[in-house]
C-alpha cells in the first residue's frame, strides 16, 4: 500500500464527530454496506476495504461487529482477512458470521463462486447477469446513514471521507444526474450576493435535483464542505465558489482562512467524489418524494371513501311538484 494512502486510512480510523461522539461504528457499517452491494471487486478495492475494516473492527463495539459479520457473511466472496478477524471474535460475532455465511452458500449451491474482476478467465455464465459492478442506485438506508455521517463529521473527517471513500468502497455507478449549465453558477452567486437565502436554496435544489430541505441543510452548514461538494458537482468555477463561500453563510464567510481551506478542498477532490455524495442526497429525495406521493394517495383515497359514504347518506332532494297550466 502506498504511504500516502496508508496515512489516509489511518486518519479515517481515528476521525471523530463534532462533540466528541465516536463515528467509527457508523463509518464501518456504511463502508461494509457499500462493499456488499457489489459481488465482485478489483484487487485495489479489496485491499483498501480490508485494511480499513480490520483496523476499525479493533475499535468498535460488539453490536457493530455483529452487524458487520451479518452483512459480510451474505457476500459470496468476502475478504479473507476480514472473515478471519470476525471468526476469531466473541461467540456472538462468530455465530452471526457462520449463520449468514451458511445461508448465503446454501442459496447458491451448485453455482461457482464469483471471481475477482482482475482474475483471468471469463465469468461463469450462470452469474453473468449478477456480476455487474454495482446496483443502479444507492439504497436509501445506506444513503441516509452516509448523509448523517458526513454532516456530523468534523472538518478533517469530512476531508478524509471526500478524498478516500471512493478508494475504500466505491458507491454504485450512477449517471451524473445534475443540471450542468453555466447559468446555474451565476444564479447561485446572484442570490448569495443579494442575501436571498431561500432563492439560493431553490436554485440549488433544482440544479442538484434534491429536496429543498436537503438544499437548505447544504447552504446552512457551518463548516462549508457541502457547498464545495455542490459546486464541484455543478462545475461551478473556482472564483464563483470563493464568493459563494464568503456570502452564503456568515459562519463560513467570516473566516478567510476557512474559505481558503475549502477552496483547496475543491481543487483536491474529484468530480466523481462530489457526484457520489450528491447521489446520496438524491436517493433521500426519491424516498421522500415516494413517501409524500403515498401519503397524498392515501389521503385522496380516504377523502374518496368519505365522499362516497356522505353521498350515500345524503337525503335525496324533495321532488318539486310541477303545476301544469291548462292549455
Amino acid at each position: 500500500m502506498e504511504t500516502s494512502s496508508l496515512r489516509s486510512l489511518e486518519g479515517l480510523t481515528c476521525v471523530g464527530l463534532r462533540g466528541g461522539v465516536d463515528m467509527r461504528p457508523t463509518l464501518l457499517r456504511v463502508l461494509t454496506d457499500l462493499y456488499v452491494q457489489k459481488l465482485t471487486h478489483s484487487a485495489e478495492e479489496d485491499h483498501y476495504y480490508t485494511e480499513l475494516a480490520v483496523r476499525l473492527l479493533d475499535s468498535v463495539d460488539v453490536a457493530t461487529r455483529v452487524t458487520v459479520a451479518t452483512r459480510i457473511g451474505h457476500h459470496l466472496a468476502p475478504p479473507r482477512r476480514v472473515i478471519e478477524r470476525l471468526a476469531a471474535d466473541l461467540p456472538e460475532v462468530r455465530a452471526a458470521l457462520l449463520q449468514h455465511a451458511a445461508a448465503a452458500m446454501a442459496g447458491t449451491a451448485g453455482e461457482p463462486r464469483p471471481k475477482s474482476s482482475t482474475a483471468a478467465g471469463a465469468k461463469p455464465a450462470s452469474l453473468s447477469q449478477k456480476i455487474e459492478t454495482a446496483p443502479a442506485s444507492i439504497a436509501t438506508d445506506i444513503a441516509g446513514e452516509l448523509n448523517e455521517l458526513f454532516f456530523a463529521a468534523a472538518a478533517d473527517a469530512r476531508r478524509l471521507i471526500l478524498l478516500n471513500l471512493h478508494i475504500v468502497a466505491a458507491l454504485p455507478a450512477t449517471s451524473r444526474n445534475v443540471t450542468l449549465d453555466s447559468a446555474i453558477g451565476r444564479r447561485l452567486e446572484a442570490a448569495a450576493l443579494a442575501r436571498k437565502h431561500e432563492e439560493f436554496v431553490q436554485v440549488l435544489a433544482q440544479a442538484l435535483r434534491i429536496s429543498r430541505d436537503q438544499a437548505r441543510r447544504v447552504a446552512g452548514d457551518e463548516l462549508g464542505e457541502p457547498i464545495v461538494v455542490a459546486a464541484k458537482a455543478l462545475a461551478v468555477p473556482r472564483d464563483v465558489l470563493y464568493r459563494l463561500l464568503l456570502f452564503v453563510n456568515t459562519a463560513v464567510g467570516h473566516s478567510v482562512e476557512r474559505v481558503h481551506a475549502l477552496a483547496e478542498l475543491y481543487d483536491e477532490m474529484t468530480p466523481q467524489a462530489a457526484h457520489d455524495l450528491v447521489a446520496t442526497w438524491q436517493a433521500l429525495h426519491v424516498e421522500a418524494s415516494s413517501d409524500a406521493a403515498l401519503r397524498r394517495q392515501a389521503a385522496a383515497d380516504r377523502l374518496g371513501v368519505r365522499g362516497a359514504v356522505s353521498a350515500r347518506r345524503m337525503p335525496a332532494p324533495p321532488l318539486r311538484s310541477v303545476r301544469r297550466e291548462a292549455s
